[in-house]
């Protein structure tokens, strides 16, 4: 027994000598020969511990099979070179190589691996490089193949120590010559081998499994769950270092050399570097197709991305990501995303380095759709019909987009591939960052850097800042195409606009049943097919009661949503859905921004029921909230800046911007911004369709219209219905039975129709044939078509004629709706009238046109005005109210033969003048009348029967130089002056002019150069007589008789003219009947000779009736005698 000791002892001290003999050879080598670093000699020395225990094993360098081809692929090695280090040189080289190698060196090879990695050698080898580490790991040797190094591998991120971790992963890179060794790969995947045809090398011809597993990568569907396990796992591995996919590493070394070359290899740092570059087209074909096999990979198990596996670690665990979504030990990429998203979304913070990953990893599910099996399978047809001849990658993705988009429904992708890509934009969080999805990033990245470059990435920020640019000159094409492609599926969830979500989550649970986590993937609600959150939101953006209303941050960010999204009813699934068919039959060609909806609101009784309501409703919310209209936003803005300043500033726009515009849209500068005023009319032309497109209107006369005027259709029908109302309470003398708030609506919507003649669409019917006879060369606005026609009213067609005579009465009636006068004397009316109401304007302004400071403009507006009143009574509110008692009873039958729509041209201001001569007026119709017979005294226009009888003689005898009427009276004094001359020869000349001259006498007032000659005079003489009746006229006369009393020279001079022209106007005014006989007698100056002859006559005719009588009497008594 002790010889046998001394025996082994022996054998022992030799070897250890051999060793310390090796050594010291291996020392004195050349330095190239000798780097290789303390862990080689560590292991060499287990290697001959475990050797001595063990049955004597040849070094694979001295194996006789294969020292040749050792020496042909690895050179000279050094002859003390272990095995594992052999196996590394093995492995570094392709695949045809290896292949060339003997059979009988291959199953050598074969074995030494097979013998390096059985669990106690690797125990044994591992003890001076990993220590105990091993024991606290857990990880034990089992008596098999490849099982400890698994653990080792599985549980290497636990370990610390540097040396060991090199360690493990020599061994890992040599079991990688056959992943029988560390995995049941071949056992579990022996159908799927056979099913799938990867039985690419036969084992015991082959040296390694690689093209085999490169082939069960590419079937990583179809596998069977036991395969699948497997292959992922071995993916995980080789995530590790590049050169563990051993096809990939050799296939992409020139790649590696031309992209990463400060990217050492060894690391999965290289992996990461060529993903950035496998869309350049410089790269070799095989490693992009590498590349994309590894990135389904990691599309299928996030794990095989070291990366984001390794920095994401703690949040996926401390959000349970893994048990939160699947109970499968590999989770899909897009699933982790999604959940780390939620986690974010829901105000968990993640490291910055996770973040940064989860971006990088959410571009690589959006540059190629074939990562996503979602989009494989059920858009495979879709893509071959639509997007055949696209590169492989994003692009494919935007285009089946685009076609999700396009409104002829043969043109669009199926319902199944629409969810999937809902699903992908979801799960990748398209519209978190731009620069996720690389077609939006390349195309859009010179627009960002111009008009987003202060905008920091992240949280949407930048896509807010892309949608607010749509329609402007920075904006480009093809960025504006990849924008509205993915912004087409973020409008269908509120919750992937970071912004939005944040500010408005809790007021979408509360209020509109949205899912209360981010992630929640329960189908509690589907954009399409579910409740719609914004739309939702939106009704209660104002609401009446406090506690339903939003969070002031939540009003902002649905108030900016809203506002992006009006670009285009794509970006509104409540429209697009029901829009669909007309938009494709009736808006083929619009494709700008807002065009589709301005065509919609155009064609709008064209529409089907569906998509004319949801029109209608949104061009209400439009007239509410003008940002919501993108036209208008795009080419008004500078235009709001100037003159709506206050309207902007209030922030709640409750349709006050929009009637800021209407109001100033005439401006001189507004004016020559033509795409800006072109806008607003448009606007103002669709809200003709319906009341309910003008805010104000709409809130303050909604009862109203479903009280009065039920059967109204369109804004103009409502309008003449609601006026109808409003005067005819007004001649009732009743109580406004249409509210002040709506009769000021009302109002305003009157004025906007005189500025266009196209916003009276009843008017423009009517009046086009006469409208283009007469007026064909005038610019429409500013009511000019209107003034026009009036104008040349005399010469109308009956209808248009009618229809201008009902518009002229309601603006003499109501100056509020009178758009010429209101403009044109703005300034007047804040100078004289601004505490009048605005319809009494022309009233006001009536009274201080003679001012020395009054716009020259402004009083031939006013002066036009009098001379319309002039034509008809109806026309003056004055003068019909304050003698409606004395035309029922004096002048009724004028008005019983004359029509109600047309002028009467002043025959009713005619009979009251006659009872005004005859002072049998009342005293508030006198004081009308004399007001009207005043202002004609001063300009002849304002008499129509003067103009018509006395045309020619005031054109031959009377006409101004500059041929207009300037309110001094002067033509009606040269009349009189004619007639006193006996000059007018035309009857019914003369009998108007004489009728001028006995209105005078009957008040001085009416005669106002009289009056001002005279005035002194009157207030000297006649102060305590009372005005009318001819009694200042007759004070006068008696003064100018009494030697006592000395007139004025100018008094004296006209009176005197006065006096003449009374005694020539008394012998042509011959009266028509006894009354105005006696009326004519009563208040003549020689009343008293006509008394007396009168009295004489009477008595003449009684006695010689008396004597005749009795003369008779006798001849009669005689003959019957």
């Amino acid at each position: 027994m002790c010889r046998l000791f001394t025996c082994i002892l022996l054998t022992f001290l030799m070897l250890f000598c051999m060793y310390n003999i090796t050594h010291g050879l291996d020392s004195s080598i050349s330095q190239n020969e000798r780097s290789w670093d303390t862990l080689n000699h560590s292991v060499n020395i287990k290697i001959a511990e475990r050797s001595k225990r063990n049955t004597p094993r040849k070094k694979l360098i001295e194996e006789g099979d294969c020292t040749d081809e050792i020496k042909r692929l690895c050179g000279t090695l050094p002859a003390n070179s272990d095995d594992l280090f052999v196996l590394e040189c093995i492995q570094s080289f392709k695949e045809n190589q290896l292949t060339n190698i003997n059979l009988k060196c291959q199953h050598v090879i074969w074995e030494h691996t097979l013998e390096l990695m059985k669990d106690e050698n690797v125990q044994e080898l591992s003890r001076h490089a990993c220590g105990n580490e091993l024991s606290e790991l857990g990880c034990s040797a089992t008596g098999q193949i490849g099982v400890l190094l698994s653990c080792m591998i599985d549980n290497r991120e636990r370990i610390k120590n540097g040396l060991c971790q090199t360690f493990i992963q020599r061994l890992e890179w040599a079991a990688f010559s056959d992943f029988r060794i560390i995995t049941h790969f071949t056992t579990d995947c022996e159908s799927d081998i056979k099913n799938t045809e990867c039985g690419r090398l036969q084992p015991e011809k082959s040296l390694s499994q690689g093209q085999t597993l490169l082939c069960l990568q590419q079937h990583v569907e179809t596998l069977e769950p036991a395969c699948l396990k497997q292959v992922l796992y071995l993916s995980e591995l080789q995530a590790d270092d590049v050169k563990f996919d051993r096809q990939l590493y050799l296939d992409c070394t020139d790649d590696h050399l031309r992209f990463c070359p400060d990217v050492a290899p060894g690391s999965g740092k290289v992996y990461k570097c060529l993903l950035q570059y496998k869309m350049d087209r410089t790269m070799s074909s095989k490693c992009q197709e590498h590349l994309i096999r590894r990135e389904i990979l990691i599309a299928r198990d996030y794990k095989v991305s070291t990366g984001l596996a390794k920095v994401c670690k703690d949040a996926i665990r401390a959000s349970h990501c893994r048990h939160y979504v699947s109970e499968d030990k590999d989770i899909r990429l897009a699933q982790i995303l999604l959940c780390l998203e939620g986690v974010i979304r829901n105000g968990t913070k993640v490291s910055r380095d996770c973040h940064l990953e989860m971006i990088e990893h959410r571009k690589i599910l959006l540059e190629d759709y074939r990562l996503s099996p979602e989009i494989v399978t059920h858009c495979s047809d879709d893509i071959v019909k639509f997007c055949n001849t696209l590169e492989v990658g994003g692009k494919t993705i935007h285009c089946l987009m685009e076609h999700t988009r396009l409104k002829r429904r043969k043109g669009r992708i199926s319902p199944q591939c629409q969810r999937a890509l809902e699903s992908l934009v979801k799960r990748v969080d398209a519209g978190e960052d731009w620069r996720v999805d690389p077609v939006l990033r390349e195309a859009c990245k010179s627009v960002v850097d111009v008009a987003c470059s202060e905008v920091r990435g992240g949280n949407a920020r930048v896509m807010s800042c892309l949608m607010e640019k749509l329609g402007t000159d920075h904006m480009t094409e093809a960025c504006e195409a990849a924008l509205l492609q993915i912004q087409y599926f973020i409008a269908r969830d509120f919750s992937l606009d970071p912004q939005l979500y944040q500010e408005c989550h809790d007021n979408a649970v509360q209020f509109c049943h949205a899912k209360k986590d981010w992630a929640d993937d329960s189908g509690q609600m589907d954009p399409e097919r579910g409740p719609l959150v914004l739309p939702c939101l939106y009704r209660y953006a104002y609401h009446a009661q406090k506690k339903m209303q939003l969070r002031p941050g939540c009003l902002e960010e649905i108030r900016r949503v809203m506002r992006q999204r009006a670009v285009s009813v794509d970006l509104q699934p409540e429209l697009e859905e029901v829009c669909l068919d007309d938009l494709a039959s009736l808006c083929p060609g619009k494709t700008g921004k807002g065009e589709e909806m301005v065509c919609l609101q155009d064609k709008l009784e064209e529409l089907h029921p569906q998509c004319r309501a949801a029109v209608a409703n949104f061009t209400e919310v439009q007239a509410e909230h003008v940002e919501l209209n993108p036209v208008i936003m795009s080419v008004c803005q500078g235009v709001m800046e100037r003159h709506c300043k206050a309207e902007l500033k209030m922030g709640n726009d409750e349709g006050d911007i929009m009637e800021c515009l209407i109001e100033h849209k005439n401006e001189p500068d507004v004016r020559t911004d033509y795409k800006c005023r072109a806008a607003v009319e448009h606007f103002q032309l669709i809200s003709l369709k319906s009341y309910h497109f003008t805010y104000k209107f709409k809130e303050a006369c909604r009862l109203h219209v479903k009280r009065y005027c039920p059967t109204s259709r369109t804004k103009s029908d409502v309008i003449f219905c609601l006026s109808e109302e409003v005067r005819n309470d007004t001649l009732r003398d009743a109580k406004h039975s249409i509210s002040k708030e709506c009769r000021q609506q009302l109002r305003a919507q009157l004025f906007q129709q005189r500025e266009n003649v196209d916003l009276d669409p009843k008017l423009k019917r009517v009046c086009v044939d006469d409208i283009q006879k007469f007026c064909a060369d005038i610019q429409k606005g500013r009511a000019q078509v209107l003034e026009c026609l009036q104008v040349n009213k005399a010469e109308l067609s009956e209808d248009c004629h009618r229809v201008i005579f009902n518009v002229v009465k309601q603006e003499l009636r109501d100056s509020s709706v009178d758009y010429t006068l209101l403009t044109t004397c703005r300034q007047m009316v804040r100078l004289f009238c601004h505490e009048e109401d605005p319809s009494q304007a022309l009233i006001c302004l009536k009274r201080y046109k003679d001012e020395s400071s009054f716009d020259p403009k402004c009083r031939q507006v006013v002066v036009h005005r009098m001379i319309e009143q002039s034509h008809d009574y109806r026309f003056n509110p004055l003068l019909q109210e304050g003698c409606r008692i004395d035309i029922s009873k004096f002048c009724s039958e004028v008005i019983a033969t004359e029509p109600q729509d047309k002028e009467l041209e002043g025959k009713v201001v005619k009979c009251l003048k006659k009872k005004f001569r005859e002072s049998k007026l009342r005293l508030e119709c006198e004081q009308q009348v004399a007001t009207v017979l005043r202002e004609a005294a001063l300009n002849y226009q304002l008499n129509p029967l003067l103009v018509t009888m006395c045309k020619n003689e005031i054109e031959t005898m009377c006409q101004l130089d500059d041929g207009t009427e300037d309110g001094s009276g002067a033509v009606e004094e040269c009349l009189k002056m004619a007639f006193n001359n006996h000059r007018i020869l035309n009857s019914g000349c003369k009998q108007e002019i004489a009728s001028l001259i006995e209105e005078a006498k009957a008040d001085i007032h009416v005669d106002p150069l009289l009056h001002q000659a005279c005035g002194i005079d009157v207030s000297k003489f006649c102060q305590d007589i009372p005005q009318g009746a001819g009694r200042h006229i007759q004070c006068l006369q008696n003064a100018l008789r009494d030697p006592s009393k000395s007139l004025q020279h100018d008094c004296y001079v006209m009176l005197t003219k006065r006096i003449e022209m009374f005694k020539n106007a008394d012998s042509v005014m011959e009266p028509e009947t006894i009354e105005e006989l006696y009326a004519q007698m009563s208040h003549s100056p020689a009343k008293r000779y006509f008394f007396v002859v009168i009295v004489t006559a009477v008595g003449v005719i009684f006695i010689a009736g008396l004597f005749c009588g009795r003369t008779l009497r006798r001849t009669l008594t005689m003959k019957n005698k």
